[in-house]
């Protein structure tokens, strides 16, 4: 009896034995599992992660190629060298190196302005693409510069336009006579110029001129910095 139950005891932890090294390997074999389970679901995220960023940078390079080909684009000039302030003359000019399509409109707007004038001979970076304003700007800019000053001038008792347009060419303040002439009359401006003197700030455009004749220098002739508004002078 004692032997059985030394092989019963033996037996029964043997099993025990078994049952323990059984439960260890399920264990492990679930954890292998789940670790495997786990590694092929992170594997397709970080697939993911690295064509997400993959797209982020290429999409910054894209960017910046983008950015530094507009940054190119803005800075490339064009080298104008002009020789005569003829306003005809250099808008043929701007129009066969590409900067304007049209010389004849761009003549007139320098003409009845009354930027003509003060257009310097000279060399110019011009931007591409710039507009017919900004051209006149820069071809006009020194010559505006030199062209500062205060005048009086002196409209006579009884002037017609082609007397009012003979004073204003006397002291070269427009550029071509014949255009501000057809200003004044477009304007009707005759009735409106009071006879007397007017003190002007020049550099001015045609039509600014024309408006302080007209006694509306307030409010399109200001004065520059520290002078006052040109007004009529008292009689």
């Amino acid at each position: 009896m004692k032997s059985n139950g030394r092989v019963s005891k033996v037996f029964v932890n043997f099993l025990r034995f078994v049952v323990v090294i059984l439960v260890v390997l399920v264990l492990l074999f679930i954890i292998k599992w789940r670790m495997n389970h786990l590694f092929s679901m992170m594997t397709p995220e970080e697939r993911k992660d690295t064509t997400i960023t993959e797209e982020i940078r290429s999409s910054k390079e894209q960017i910046g190629q983008i950015s530094s080909a507009a940054k190119d684009a803005s800075e490339k000039t064009t080298l104008l060298k002009i020789e005569t302030t003829d306003p005809d003359s250099v808008a043929k000019r701007l129009k066969e190196v590409g900067l304007i399509n049209d010389a004849t409109a761009f003549s007139n707007k320098a003409k009845r302005s009354g930027m003509a004038r003060y257009i310097t001979a000279g060399s110019y970076e011009i931007p591409e693409g710039a507009s017919p304003e900004t051209i006149l700007k820069l071809l006009t800019e020194n010559g505006l510069q030199k062209a500062t000053r205060t005048i009086t001038i002196e409209i006579p008792e009884g002037a017609n336009d082609e007397m009012i347009a003979d004073v204003i060419m006397k002291e070269d303040l427009v550029a071509d006579r014949a255009t501000f002439l057809q200003m004044i009359r477009d304007a009707g401006a005759v009735p409106k110029i009071k006879p007397g003197g007017y003190q002007i700030h020049a550099p001015l455009t045609a039509t600014e001129l024309l408006n302080i004749l007209m006694s509306q220098s307030e409010q399109e002739n200001p004065a520059p910095q520290g002078e006052q508004p040109a007004q009529p002078a008292q009689q």
